[in-house]
């Protein structure tokens, strides 16, 4: 597979608007208020999981000052490895990638455990005997978009090493915009970017969250420093994104504006339908991660990475912060039923 590199400019947006602060008794003091950046990886529905906490005010409520930075793709996890970020939300493989190379980096969670996307291409395409030869967008080389366009061409019976060619975009609405340009045939895309393909004619090949491959499409990242010297604000962090999770999918309305606004939309058919799909339908109520969607990933990686091969998966995740709010009685308590 041949990949010609293109280097977009990586933006950083530091966002200060709020909602109403989410009703509770616990709010913390501003003596306790921690500072965090954390770095989100995709401009998509995905991200609803750190936007709708900021913006609902609930990581303030568990003394979180949370400032959101955006870096595109694997780059958001090369951001939490410099200490300029100290949680990541981001490809689960590409943290396992980054560990492979002797990073310190580990999963705590999965928001997502399928890969949200769709392959979607150029009009003129009418099948995989079409795809071959053509050239193709990721965000970036090691990306969720990168793991599964190969897994989508793998699917559809063709070799991604081999079939077509790759270059770096920089982000989900820039894989559209290439397109657009006729620099690239076809690209992974996610709601709402998704939506406007298809409204402008593009062709939806293969959606892969049907395809049930259980994997951390976007998951939740530290260090393992950080877990060690910092556990309480991990469990700080870990509750403010499952309260923030479902007080996104209980408040329609408020989501919407908040997708529109981050997504720099203002279609709301577009944003209802990531509402629905990625809200509703892929972010999880409780983002736990599991040994076997560790072992997927590590299997696609081993087709390009040696080091992959026959690893336990055990030292790329730790449950143990996600346990801890059972223990705690805190999911409980979230959804009783």
């Amino acid at each position: 597979m041949k990949r010609f590199k293109m280097f977009p400019v990586v933006c950083l947006f530091f966002l200060g608007f709020h909602f109403p602060l989410a009703k509770s008794n616990e709010t913390a003091s501003a003596a306790e208020v921690e500072r965090l950046n954390v770095v989100y990886s995709s401009i998509a529905g995905a991200s609803i999981s750190t936007w709708g906490p900021k913006e609902a005010g609930i990581y303030k409520k568990y003394g979180l000052d949370v400032n959101l930075i955006y870096v595109a793709g694997s780059q958001a996890i090369a951001t939490l490895i410099s200490g300029d970020a100290q949680i990541a939300q981001a490809s689960g493989a590409a943290a396992i990638l980054s560990r492979l190379a002797g990073s310190e980096v580990k999963i705590i969670g999965a928001t997502i455990n399928v890969i949200p996307m769709s392959l979607v291409t150029t009009p003129d395409i009418n099948g995989p005997q079409d795809l071959k030869g053509k050239t193709f967008g990721v965000t970036r080389f090691g990306s969720l978009t990168d793991l599964g366009l190969q897994k989508a061409l793998s699917e559809l019976g063709l070799d991604p090493a081999k079939d077509i060619k790759m270059i770096q975009t920089g982000g989900v609405p820039e894989n559209l915009l290439f397109m657009q340009q006729g620099i690239i045939k076809g690209a992974l895309l996610s709601s709402p970017t998704l939506d406007k393909a298809k409204e402008l004619g593009y062709r939806e090949l293969l959606n892969l969250a049907d395809i049930k491959f259980r994997y951390p499409g976007t998951a939740l990242v530290v260090t393992d420093s950080f877990i060690k010297n910092r556990p309480q604000t991990v469990n700080r962090f870990l509750k403010a994104t499952l309260e923030g999770i479902k007080y996104a999918k209980t408040n329609q309305e408020f989501t919407i504006k908040i997708l529109g606004k981050y997504t720099r939309s203002s279609d709301t058919k577009l944003l209802a339908s990531a509402f629905r799909t990625y809200v509703l339908g892929y972010i999880r109520d409780v983002p736990t991660i599991t040994s076997s969607e560790v072992e997927a990933a590590l299997e696609e990686i081993s087709a390009r990475n040696p080091k992959a091969k026959g690893i336990d998966p055990k030292q790329f995740y730790d449950q143990t912060p996600m346990e801890q709010l059972a223990k705690e009685g805190f999911i409980k308590q979230l959804y009783p039923r």
